[in-house]
């Protein structure tokens, strides 16, 4: 009798062909001279993958977090310090640039230290508006991609009359050289020694106010009345003592150097470098940038350049100019990288590509030959373009940078690096005319190529790894199975929307005009109402570009001189016209730009560009003489868009020669990208992030009126199942909490939170297993074997959250974090702003999973987990399931939602809901914890507050009344009148007669 042996794991897994290896097509690099075939990128797929799944010396990683945050307390004292010497280099919080998430072993801190005195928007409602103007584009004095500050107001001018020059015009040197004396002045001072002395309404002390730059915007976005921050742990937090570090000072042309050694045993072996960088914050966009006015409507990521672009900028202490300040934009590369998750391709290619450069460093630091030129803003620059070069439709993008293309693109970086070294110019992605790769002074070419030669020297070592053949590797055999099964539910996906779209045929007989019955338009009866809102949404945000966008010489506060007239929506003809012509001119653009350099098509252009300039300006005349456009009343946004496409194609149908070769490649990627990224429109209005930043503002003003205390509105929210409160409650119940509230100007509110005794012993194995979830929620991924590293073991990571468990690595360093780390991470706005970013594991918008099932399309999801070992597919499956009900339950959740706070607002006393668990109901604060403290002794009369306060927010709302987001600005009519006005410097009041001068000034209007 023959006995039936049981198949092992490994041989489940059948030996991957030659043919399946083949589903990459080979990579031919012009700058290296290096071809790749397809073998040879799916096995660097596996040796990039296998390389990030390393974990590194825990004992090390850990080692090096306690000594950063250390650091980081340090550099808090510090400027605290310096802010109490001079507060005109005050600054209430502090900017981080470095990524922690990229590179959890580097020892280099960058920060930004806002001048807060110079920056805008203000603090606060009562401080007084800088008054200033910024000058751009200004060859003779600055490179590009730089700014010059001119003070012109009386007062500005006496209090930084130390750091202006003759002009009139700021000198970075001087402000950077006074920051270096405050710093050591402060470095060798005894105060501040605790954060508990320091005024946190314009000091940086606690751990809540360390963000990146784009959390930093959106706090200065909210009231001030709305902030709420964790502080310091423990009953008498303090400073670390700089006495207890080896500290050197160094002013350098690329911004302040601190170089940080450790004088205790444990930490002695790591040095800590920072860089500081002294910076003016302005809630505006650069003239001098083509940026994302250069990306079309077409294009996959159009919605989220156009946010990237309304995130203001910083002018910031670098170069060696002396009145010149760099034009940098943080905020706007931290949107375009948290775009993706951890686990996503996108962020792969970043992480390969930083520990790339490192091993480059390492490789050739131990006999340094040349100047090392390239650093990570290189290869993230680089990268960048090769994300926007990318015109595919939606689906197809997806597609294009999948998994099994991880590889390819990590080349197509190294070479066009090797091709910039040579040339000695890289563009900057956001100022194409400035190079990264400027020469300081001390640079040859050879030390250039010298640097190309070592990229190219490293790309060679990755060609002979990838000839070794991997086929027999059982793990590579898994790799390559959960790669191709990623890779068919994209291919699926594409599949279901193609097969929702109209047929080519069909959609090209229905837009028409002239061959239509009773000269009837219908173009728009094609397109969805779901395009037609997601079409919406990017003109509105365009809209909002323009109008953030700096004027020339401009003083601020620039909308002081506007005055709006009352029958301002009553003719919405010229917003029509506004978007048509800046929509035309943008498809002409991208036809010249696609037409071939070379003498002969030079001529021709410049005769395209006249011919296409008068057909526009005859189709605007037709859209003056309308009579259904001119009696048309306010629109909504979806009527908007209609008639806007309606009059391309008119202008398409009606003008074969000039406008129809122009126009028809331009609507044609406008439907088919509208179509495909429509499907995720919940996912890009994003609401529910919204609603909890107000729910949390609502909180902080409730409490800082007195209404309620922070124990009774935590305990209403928790019972709202707002996301924060409970975020909240596990912090708690590690020990006391503080929380700081900073309402106004020298008014300082604290609570503290605590558990009562009898409970904290009994939270504090429920803490360990919360806490997981809070400090690795952004990379709960990174545990996956390589053989899970695809798409629907994201699954199993979002229902294993749910349940309470954030499938983190128990050996993580992650797990071991810093007390301060942890309430830097886990501060409320930190948190909820954080939650905006998208974080897909795919390009363009949206989720699959979450999309597929608002369609009702699980099928997909599951014909594809077919491919994945019986194991893995009955888990996915489960998850599947259960998230599907989730989804279902949650509408009823959101709810609950509705009416928070109401209860509360209208009465002190405590409220304990009924539908509490039993933890819940032993939730009892201290006594203490429900007082206030005021740190601040001296009150002002109120009643002189009161009038005051009234005054100057009616002037913050005068200045911002274009800015943010009021009654027109919510709606795509009011962002067009805005970036109309905004638009047109000719017009400083308007007069009862409205008139838009400002298309004159459009070349679609000069014969």
């Amino acid at each position: 009798m023959k006995m039936v042996r049981r198949r092992t794991k490994s041989e489940n897994v059948k030996k991957i062909t030659s043919r399946e290896l083949k589903d990459v097509e080979e990579l031919v690099l012009p700058s290296s001279k290096l071809k790749f075939c397809s073998e040879q990128l799916q096995n660097l797929n596996y040796i990039f993958t296998k390389n990030l799944s390393q974990e590194a010396d825990l004992e090390f990683t850990k080692a090096i977090l306690l000594a950063k945050s250390v650091t980081e307390r340090l550099i808090q004292r510090l400027l605290c310090g310096v802010g109490l010497l001079d507060s005109r280099f005050s600054t209430k919080f502090l900017a981080a640039l470095h990524d922690s998430q990229i590179n959890n072993a580097s020892t280099c801190l960058e920060y930004l230290i806002r001048l807060d005195s110079l920056s805008k928007p203000t603090l606060y409602p009562t401080d007084q508006i800088p008054k200033y103007s910024i000058i751009e584009n200004d060859v003779e004095n600055c490179p590009a991609g730089y700014a010059r500050i001119r003070l012109q107001h009386a007062s500005y001018s006496r209090t930084w009359a130390d750091f202006i020059n003759s002009s009139g015009f700021l000198r970075r040197d001087k402000v950077q050289a006074r920051l270096v004396e405050l710093l050591a002045a402060a470095a060798s001072g005894n105060t501040p020694n605790s954060p508990l002395t320091v005024d946190e309404s314009f000091l940086c002390g606690s751990p809540g106010k360390i963000v990146d730059p784009l959390t930093l915007y959106n706090i200065l976005q909210t009231p001030a009345d709305q902030h709420i921050f964790y502080g310091a742990a423990g009953n008498t937090p303090r400073f670390p003592d700089p006495r207890d570090f080896k500290l050197a000072i160094v002013d350098e042309p690329s911004g302040i150097r601190l170089r940080v050694g450790f004088l205790s045993p444990a930490l002695a072996t790591i040095t800590i470098e920072v860089r500081l960088l002294v910076a003016v914050g302005l809630d505006v966009w650069p003239s001098s940038t083509n940026f994302p006015f250069r990306v079309p409507l077409g294009h996959a990521d159009c919605v989220l350049y156009h946010k990237a672009a309304q995130t203001g900028l910083y002018l910031t202490g670098y170069g060696v100019h002396s009145s010149a300040w760099q034009i940098r934009l943080p905020a706007a590369e931290s949107v375009l990288e948290n775009h993706y998750s951890q686990n996503s391709t996108i962020t792969t290619i970043f992480k390969t590509l930083d520990n790339i450069l490192q091993d480059i460093t390492l490789e050739y630091g131990r006999h340094q030959i040349s100047y090392k030129i390239l650093n990570n803003y290189s290869l993230r620059t680089a990268l960048f373009y090769e994300l926007e070069r990318d015109f595919s439709s939606p689906t197809e993008t997806i597609l294009n940078w999948s998994p099994k293309y991880l590889s390819t693109y990590v080349l197509k970086v190294l070479d066009n690096l090797v091709r910039y070294l040579r040339n000695q110019r890289q563009p900057n992605y956001f100022f194409p005319t400035a190079n990264l790769l400027i020469n300081p002074g001390h640079l040859c070419e050879d030390d250039f190529i010298l640097e190309a030669n070592k990229v190219q020297a490293y790309m060679l070592k990755l060609f002979d790894e990838s000839l070794m053949s991997l086929r027999a590797n059982e793990e590579f055999g898994r790799f390559v199975i959960s790669q191709k099964t990623e890779v068919t539910l994209l291919h699926k996906w594409k599949d279901l929307v193609d097969s929702l779209m109209p047929p080519p045929s069909t959609r090209g007989r229905r837009i028409c005009f002239a061959g239509s019955r009773y000269k009837r338009e219908v173009v728009y009866t094609q397109y969805t109402t779901r395009q037609l809102e997601y079409i919406g949404i990017v003109l509105k945000n365009m809209l909002i570009v323009k109008q953030k966008v700096l004027q020339a010489t401009e003083e601020f506060p620039w909308a002081a001189n506007l005055k709006f007239p009352d029958n301002l929506q009553e003719n919405p003809i010229e917003d029509i016209i506004y978007i048509l012509v800046t929509l035309v001119e943008q498809a002409r653009d991208k036809f010249l730009e696609n037409l071939p350099d070379n003498p002969n098509t030079s001529k021709s252009k410049s005769k395209l560009k006249r011919q296409f300039d008068v057909s526009t300006t005859k189709l605007v005349e037709l859209v003056r003489k309308e009579r259904e456009v001119t009696s048309l009343e306010l629109l909504d946004d979806t009527t908007l868009v209609k008639i806007i496409l309606k009059w391309l194609y008119k202008g398409l149908d009606q003008n074969k020669k000039s406008l129809a070769p122009v126009l028809r490649p331009y609507l044609k990627i406008l439907f088919t990208t509208s179509h495909g990224a429509s499907w995720h429109l919940e996912t890009i209005k994003q609401q529910e992030a919204y609603d909890e930043i107000g729910a949390l503002g609502k909180f902080s003003k409730l409490v800082n009126s007195g209404s309620i205390t922070p124990a009774q509105g935590l305990i209403d929210s928790i019972s709202k199942n707002w996301n924060w409160a409970k975020d909240m409650l596990k912090v708690i119940e590690q020990g006391n909490l503080r929380l700081i509230f900073v309402p106004e100007r020298g008014k300082i509110v604290k609570h503290i939170l605590s558990l009562p005794p009898n409970d904290q012993k009994a939270s504090k194995m429920d803490f360990n297993k919360s806490l997981e979830t809070i400090s690795n929620s952004s990379s709960n991924t990174e545990g996956l074997s390589l053989s899970r590293r695809h798409y629907l073991s994201t699954i199993l990571s979002r229902s294993s959250s749910t349940a309470g468990n954030g499938g983190t690595n128990t050996n993580n360093a992650e797990d071991f974090k810093p007390q301060y780390c942890i309430l830097r991470e886990s501060s409320p706005m930190t948190l909820l702003f954080s939650n905006l970013h998208r974080r897909g594991e795919h390009r363009c918008c949206g989720d699959i999973l979450q999309t597929l099932m608002a369609m009702q399309k699980v099928n997909v999801l599951q014909e594809v987990s077919t491919l994945l070992p019986n194991e893995e597919r009955l888990e996915i499956l489960e998850a599947i399931h259960k998230l599907t009900n989730e989804r279902n339950n949650k509408r009823n959740v959101n709810k609950k939602k509705s009416n928070t706070f109401i209860q509360l607002s209208n009465s002190r006393r405590k409220i304990t809901p009924e539908v509490f668990s039993e933890d819940l109901q032993k939730y009892t604060p201290k006594e203490e914890s429900a007082g206030i403290r005021d740190t601040k002794q001296n009150v002002r009369d109120t009643n002189k507050e009161k009038g005051k306060e009234k005054f100057m927010s009616k002037r913050w709302n005068k200045e911002q009344s274009l800015n943010g987001d009021k009654n027109q600005e919510g709606t795509l009519i009011g962002s067009c009148r805005a970036a109309r006005i905004r638009d047109d410097t000719n017009i400083i009041h308007f007069q009862d007669n409205f008139k838009i001068q400002s298309l004159m000034k459009h070349s679609s209007f000069k014969y």
